[in-house]
């Protein structure tokens, strides 16, 4: 909405390159604050603690595939990615995280580069 203040909102009959955005992001704010004020007011269970290890393993595995992507290729930068990841959940097995990265580079493989097209390497350049 803030960004779309700035373009021609037109009518609803003759809409105006701001219109979709203004309107979208009213209707996203309003369900927003109808989602926070209840629960503000509401009693129970208190949040749990904040966790500095998942936000950390998260964090780098993002840098790490980012920074693999390129030299290395699509499916050993999502492997590290999610091998990486996967060290938020303490209690994650090893052949649990396994099956779930050869899973998910299979699915996203399957979906980006096969049905979308997507011109990614999935491989180093050699």
């Amino acid at each position: 909405m803030v960004l779309a203040r700035n373009y021609r909102l037109g009518t609803p009959a003759r809409m105006g390159p701001g219109f979709f955005p203004t309107i979208l992001g009213g209707l996203l704010a309003a369900l927003g604050l109808s989602l926070t004020i209840p629960a503000l007011v509401r009693d129970g269970d208190p949040l749990p603690g904040f966790g500095l290890r998942p936000l950390l393993a998260i964090l780098v595995g993002i840098v790490v595939f980012a920074l693999l992507l390129a030299p290395l290729g699509f499916v050993i930068a999502a492997a590290a990615l999610i091998l990486i990841a996967g060290l938020a959940e303490p209690e994650l097995r090893r052949l649990e995280q396994l099956g779930l990265t050869l899973f998910l580079i299979a699915f996203s493989v399957a979906i980006f580069v096969v049905m979308l097209g997507l011109p990614l390497n999935l491989w180093p350049n050699i």
